[in-house]
Order: C-alpha cells, then sequence, then structure tokens
C-alpha cells in the first residue's frame, strides 16, 4: 500500500478517489481503513472517500453484500411492460450480477445500518486520532437509481421510456406514497372526491415518475443525515457518478465484444457522455472510467478522447472525471499535463458551460419525448432538470419548459411565474394535471397580463408576465413514443426566439460536434470534436462574424484571410480521428453573452454569492497545441 502511494506522489498525484466496498465494511473496517489513512497522512496526501454503493468497485459484486443479491424478494426489476419487468444486471468485471432493490426492506435495513458503522468508525477515529481525518472528505451518490432502464430500449436511446425500479417492494412503496401524497389538502379541493382523479389507470405512469424521482432525492437525503449523526465534522460532496462501462445501453455490444473478444462500443460511449452532460441532478457530476469494462481495451486515441471530452463536458458544469491509476499513467505525458491544464482552468471558473434552457421533467432518467428537440437545438446548453429548485440553481437559464406530465401544485405554479418574472419565459403545457388551486393561481396571472393569441400548427397564447413572458400551449405527448407532434419544432422555435436563446454554432458534418465554454471575461472556448476514428473536414457555422484565434494549425476563413485574423460567419477545418480542436472564438453576439451573464451574477443571493468561486481573467490553456488527441 505505502509503495503504490509513494509511486503515485512521485507522479506528482496528491489527491486520491477511493470506494469503500459494502461487503468490506461488513466484515472489516477498523484495521484496513485505519492503516490506509495513516499512510496518506504520512505522506501527507489527501482522500475523497466514496462510501454510497456504486458500479464499478474493484471488488466482487462492485462491494454489495452477495447474501443480500441472493435473494429474489432483494432484487430490482426495470419497467419492460405492463406487468411485468426484467431483472436489470451489472456486467463488470471481477462478475456480473443482478442489481439489488433500493426499496427492499432487508436492503434498506443493511445499508443504513452499514452507514451508521462507517459514521461510528470515523467518530472513534475523530476522537483518539484526528490527525488521520485532516484530508479526508466523504463522498455520497446517487447509486443505482439511474440503472434501473431496460437494455433493449436504451441501446436505441440511453434514457427512452420509463425507468425505475417496479419489483414488488417498489411497488408496494408506490401504492402508499400515492394514497399519502393525494391524500393532502391540495388534490382534495372541491371536495374529498375530487382526490381520486389523481390515483385513475390512466395516471400512473406520470405518478410513477415522480415517485421515484422523491424517493431518489430521499434516498440521497437519509444518505448525509446517517453519516452526520456522530463524525459531523467531515466534509460531504454530493455528486452524481456515472460509470458508462456499467450502463445498460451498452449491455448488449459489451456482452458481444466479450464473447467475440472485442472492444468496447467506442461509438455508444462517446454518445452516453452527451446523454450525462445534459441531465442536471442535486450531485456535481462526474465520469467513472473504472478499468472493468470495455474502457481499458480502446485504444490510446480513443481512451484520450473520452478522456477528454467527459472533462469538458463534466468539469464545465463543476463536476470532472475519475480514471484508473494504470490507465492514466498509461497514457503520454504530455497529454496528461495538457489534460491537468485545462482542469485547473476549469476548476478556476475560467471555463464553463452554461445552461440557457432548461427542461422541467418529473423524472429524470425517464425518457422526455419533447426534450430530445431542444436538446437537438441547443446541445449542452440545454439542460434536463426534475425540481424547481435545481431552476433557481441554474441562475444563467433564460426559458423553461415544462413537460406536459408534470403535476402542478399552486406553490410550483406560484414558484416558475416568480421565476419568470424577472425577464425569463417560462412555457406550460395547457392539460390536465393542475390542482385547482394551481388552476385558480394561473387564472389570476391571466386576468392581470396582456394576451396575445398566436396561430401556428400548435396554437398558443403569450403572456406579459413583469419583466419576462408566459407561454401556455397544448403539447401534449402523442399516443405512441415513435410519434412526433406535429408543430412541435416550429413551436419550440418561436419559444426559443421570443426568449432570446439560440445555439452558439452549428457544424455542417453530423460527425463533428462542439462543446462550448463560456470564457471568464467574454468570448467562447470552443472545442471541436471528431467522435470517429477517421478524418473529418466540415465547416463551423455562427450566427454573427466572429474571429477565431489562438491556433497553430491552418485553419482558413471562407474568405481566405490569414487564421487568427479573420472575421467570418463561417470557418473551415480538418479534424483528425479522435482528434480534438481547441478554439478561442470572440465575436459580439459572446460579448452580449457574458454582459447576460454578469447581470444574472449581479441577482444572486447572498448565500449563492458567498459560495461562488471567483477567479481572474485566463487565456484558454494548452491553446497552442493544434489537436488533442
Amino acid at each position: 500500500m505505502r509503495a503504490r502511494l509513494e509511486e503515485l506522489l512521485r507522479n506528482g498525484i496528491s489527491h486520491i478517489v477511493s470506494f469503500v466496498p459494502w461487503q468490506a465494511v461488513e466484515s472489516d473496517i477498523s484495521h484496513t481503513l485505519v492503516r490506509f489513512l495513516q499512510a496518506l497522512a504520512d505522506k501527507r496526501m489527501t482522500i475523497s472517500l466514496v462510501v454510497t454503493p456504486e458500479l464499478g468497485v474493484h471488488y466482487p459484486n462492485s462491494g454489495f453484500p452477495k447474501d443480500v443479491l441472493s435473494k429474489k424478494e432483494n432484487l430490482a426489476l426495470y419497467p419492460r411492460g405492463p406487468g411485468s419487468g426484467g431483472a436489470p444486471v451489472a456486467g463488470l468485471a471481477p462478475n456480473a450480477f443482478p442489481l439489488p432493490s433500493l426499496f427492499a426492506p432487508e436492503f434498506n435495513k443493511r445499508y443504513y445500518s452499514y452507514l451508521a458503522r462507517i459514521d461510528n468508525f470515523f467518530a472513534d477515529v475523530g476522537r483518539t486520532q484526528p490527525e488521520l481525518l485532516k484530508g479526508l472528505r466523504l463522498v455520497t451518490t446517487g447509486s443505482l437509481w439511474k440503472y434501473y432502464r431496460c437494455p433493449k430500449a436504451s441501446a436505441t436511446g440511453a434514457f427512452s421510456g420509463l425507468a425505475g425500479d417496479v419489483s414488488n417492494a417498489a411497488n408496494m412503496s408506490f401504492r402508499r406514497r400515492v394514497e399519502e401524497y393525494f391524500g393532502q389538502r391540495e388534490f382534495a379541493d372541491p371536495n374529498l372526491a375530487a382526490a381520486n382523479r389523481w390515483k385513475t389507470r390512466h395516471l400512473e405512469e406520470t405518478n410513477r415518475r415522480w415517485f421515484l424521482q422523491q424517493s431518489e432525492d430521499g434516498f440521497r437525503s437519509r444518505s448525509v443525515q446517517h453519516l452526520k449523526r456522530k463524525s459531523t465534522y467531515l466534509p460531504i460532496d454530493e455528486l452524481e457518478l456515472y460509470t458508462p462501462e456499467a450502463d445498460p445501453a451498452i449491455f448488449y455490444s459489451s456482452v458481444l465484444a466479450g464473447l467475440s473478444g472485442g472492444n468496447a462500443d467506442f461509438q455508444a460511449l462517446s454518445g452516453l457522455i452527451d446523454e450525462y452532460g445534459s441531465r442536471s441532478s442535486r450531485g456535481e457530476p462526474v465520469i467513472h472510467w473504472s478499468a472493468l469494462g470495455g474502457f481499458q481495451k480502446l485504444s490510446d486515441p480513443e481512451k484520450q478522447f473520452l478522456i477528454l471530452k467527459s472533462l469538458l463536458v463534466m468539469g464545465g458544469q463543476g463536476g470532472g472525471i475519475y480514471v484508473d491509476s494504470a490507465d492514466w499513467f498509461g497514457l503520454s505525458q504530455s497529454f496528461r499535463s495538457r489534460v491537468e491544464s485545462l482542469a485547473r482552468s476549469l476548476a478556476a471558473g475560467d471555463l464553463s458551460v452554461r445552461a440557457r434552457a432548461l427542461y422541467l421533467a418529473p423524472h429524470l432518467w425517464s425518457g422526455e419525448g419533447h426534450w430530445q428537440g431542444l436538446h437537438e437545438s441547443l446541445g449542452l446548453s440545454a439542460r434536463l432538470v426534475s425540481s424547481i429548485d435545481q431552476i433557481l440553481r441554474e441562475r444563467h437559464a433564460e426559458i423553461v419548459i415544462v413537460d406536459p406530465q408534470f403535476i402542478f401544485t399552486r406553490d410550483q405554479v406560484l414558484k416558475l411565474t416568480s421565476w419568470a418574472r424577472g425577464g425569463r419565459t417560462l412555457v406550460i403545457p395547457r392539460s390536465a394535471l393542475y390542482t385547482e388551486r394551481a388552476r385558480a393561481e394561473l387564472e389570476k396571472v391571466f386576468a392581470s397580463s396582456q394576451r396575445m393569441e398566436i396561430a401556428s400548427d400548435l396554437p398558443y397564447q403569450l403572456h406579459a408576465l413583469g419583466e419576462g413572458k408566459l407561454l401556455i400551449c397544448d403539447y401534449a405527448e402523442p399516443a405512441r413514443a415513435d410519434e412526433s407532434l406535429p408543430g412541435w419544432q416550429a413551436f419550440l422555435s418561436s419559444a426559443l426566439s421570443i426568449a432570446g436563446v439560440q445555439g452558439h454554432c452549428k457544424v455542417s458534418d453530423a460527425r463533428l460536434s462542439c462543446v462550448p465554454l463560456e470564457r471568464r471575461g467574454g468570448g467562447l472556448g470552443l472545442f471541436v470534436l471528431n467522435g470517429t476514428r477517421g478524418k473529418v473536414s466540415g465547416d463551423i457555422i455562427f450566427n454573427d462574424p466572429v474571429t477565431v484565434s489562438d491556433l497553430s494549425v491552418a485553419l482558413s476563413a471562407r474568405a481566405g484571410e490569414a487564421p487568427g485574423t479573420a472575421e467570418s460567419p463561417r470557418f473551415s477545418l480538418e479534424v483528425p480521428g479522435c482528434g480534438i480542436f481547441p478554439l478561442a472564438i470572440d465575436g459580439q453576439q459572446f460579448a452580449d453573452l457574458e454582459e447576460r451573464f454578469i447581470a444574472a451574477d449581479m441577482t444572486m443571493d447572498p448565500a449563492a454569492e458567498k459560495a461562488s468561486q471567483t477567479a481572474g481573467e485566463s487565456e484558454l490553456p494548452g491553446l497552442q497545441e493544434s489537436v488533442w488527441n
């Protein structure tokens, strides 16, 4: 152990991340973990310790107790069809195993007992050897919730269809929660019989979505509470940890690769990064390349592409990546230096991905039909959220579109309309999913605002709402998942235009993609990615003329000016396979964008302002490197 830590230290690593296997804690925690913490303290190294059960842990069954997984009543079932479901399976080394249900009574009893044991352990160490805990941070995550998905459906679209657990334990909890939730006074207005309409069969899928989201949020909160009972002095970081190699979307391709001795599905892994980066949960997003799946069999250029793309997408949102040390040090020193330089700039806030459009859905991991259109229009500038609290945290957002399956209460209508009055745009569905009190509150808004009727394929009303705008439209989801709503894309374009939100740029070849990060002080850091194994030529198209700089390779403008000095709305470039071009973009459209962000920062509440990080202006790191691959 000490020799391994010494090797990491020689290579410049002073902070590490490790997982606590649940099974190991139940068999032995006091001796092994104390020795580990002592070795770290001796080397003056710091550590983040992930204590929530996660996939990708280097331990049999990813650390889950074997006896818990051996009982059928403790296993989860993903939704597969009416009245039936399949068992989700983790297919990572060293063995495949079925996923436990986070609703199972035995699982919960053992899990919270495990957390209590960890809490007691650190409380004891804090009293007897407090010096061992100086560099320790505990990490909690969302655990297994995002993996309860059908592999067949996920293979066609990562989060398509209804996700979640439909085991007997989950169904019993669902029925109890439905009775409790709709028994509230909000739903019993104007009379007690009114609450029954919310519990009908045709609303079951709608109700199950919010139930799953509330259950996940409760699991997160209880996990933190159990770790804070005695060892209250330890800092706890809440993360959303993604392990792409364990995702149901690549389950079948992973099995086939394992049987044939082939490599992992590189394209599918790259696509999952985009899917993960577009969802905003309670925790900061982190992608974990575990080295237990097909990642370690990829070529070095493919590994480097996935690592760098993960860092750009997640680091720009305040998160990052976890990489196995053997895989990390197997890559070139020059590549590691560039990644570390970029990571420092992201951590300092010099570069960031700012969400400008939000889609409010009842469940973060279930497919939302209208969300895809927004995501395709704006890329990483659009974000899927599952609570109004997350909307308030995304302070740069200029438009919120609410999913037609969202259930509105009076309090939610008040919060959303209050948010819009500050100069933003709110889009809500004309649906039956409003309580009587929510509907009455909305009628007050309509009565006190100016209204315009807009005729189109999807007619809608436009209301003035203080300094903002409110759009209400009947955009219920189609009866079949493979159908599209006529007129939706035109309505979405109109809504984005009214909100003044547009994409940063487009690329002429679909094989290329862009990760736009706003630079502190103005301008854009644009990373053009080629996620294929072959060379791709294409154009970058902006809404207005811009200048492109900080390149050491030929980047020719359409007008023929010298690279770095041209001002044009269109530029051509050639990106090698698994290559990434880092570009610095300047222009009036990005200067205006920065002014809006500064205005948003000035409206932050004092608590948020105190928590935000500040840093001086800085140029993009490593832009003298022509292509990162």
